[in-house]
């Protein structure tokens, strides 16, 4: 009788990491929707183009800065995510990988740039450029079953992909002539660049179905590039080239919440 008794702890003992494993998801397809908000973090900024004096002679202007520390964004998206069953990490802990495609909306934000001219005679440049941006990443998550709670799982997430990142109605503004939008023939452009993102969350499971999430996220966007129209305040100003601007790193702060549907 000691003896079984004792064969059948140990057993329990070897089982008890699988049981807690099978307690969570069943291995499978998942949908997702998330929302949040977050802070852009500072950037480099820089504008060039040049003013035409006359047909032949023209003067090269060049501004450089940043925009301001933190500027607040919201965002939402859409997941659809593959996650397999639970691997054995040892002393009651497993990871159930993941793989997930994911589309993000980061909605308009408006920082500002300040940005001292060169020629130095020529002041300060304030350039606005309310920004949005729609990404597409993969993303790799792990999720850990922890002895701690059958309720709640931590995950750690990395992604990549691509931005799309559009300005509307930018503004060049210097004080020194009130009145005069440097970009006013077209105010708009877009580009495209590289993307990646950390995340690191923990889900609330709710059925074998539902779960809650909620994560931090950081996220950064490759340096970007955009073409805006010439200055065309015929009588008011001289007549300019098109203007380039070129806008450092992208890097954004962000907190998620969200609702995943497992099949």
């Amino acid at each position: 009788m000691r003896l079984t008794s004792t064969a059948m702890a140990l057993c329990l003992c070897a089982i008890s990491p699988l049981s807690l494993a099978d307690s969570g998801p069943s291995p499978g397809f998942y949908v997702g929707a998330f929302g949040g908000t977050g802070a852009s973090i500072a950037t480099s900024l820089q504008q060039r183009g040049a003013v035409l004096i006359n047909e032949r002679i023209s003067l090269p202007i060049h501004a450089k800065g940043s925009t301001e520390s933190s500027t607040r964004v919201g965002l939402g998206g859409a997941q659809l995510g593959y996650e397999w069953g639970a691997k054995a990490l040892g002393d009651a802990w497993s990871v159930r990988p993941a793989l997930e495609l994911e589309g993000i909306y980061i909605g308009k934000h408006s920082p500002t740039g300040v940005m001292p001219v060169r020629p130095q005679a020529l002041g300060t440049q304030y350039v606005t450029v309310p920004t949005q941006a729609g990404l597409l990443l993969a993303n790799a998550i792990l999720t850990f079953d922890t002895p701690y709670s059958d309720k709640f799982s931590p995950y750690l997430g990395l992604g990549a992909g691509v931005a799309r990142v559009s300005i509307k109605r930018a503004d060049s503004f210097n004080p020194m002539e009130p009145g005069i939008n440097h970009f006013n023939s077209d105010p708009d452009a877009s580009d495209t660049a590289f993307a990646v993102q950390l995340r690191a969350g923990f889900k609330m499971h709710l059925n074998k179905q539902l779960q809650l999430f909620t994560e931090y996220r950081y996220l950064s966007i490759n340096s970007t590039r955009y073409t805006f129209g010439a200055t065309d305040y015929p009588g008011l100003h001289l007549p300019t080239k098109d203007w380039r601007v070129d806008m450092g790193r992208q890097k954004y702060n962000l907190f998620v919440a969200g609702l995943h549907y497992r099949f």
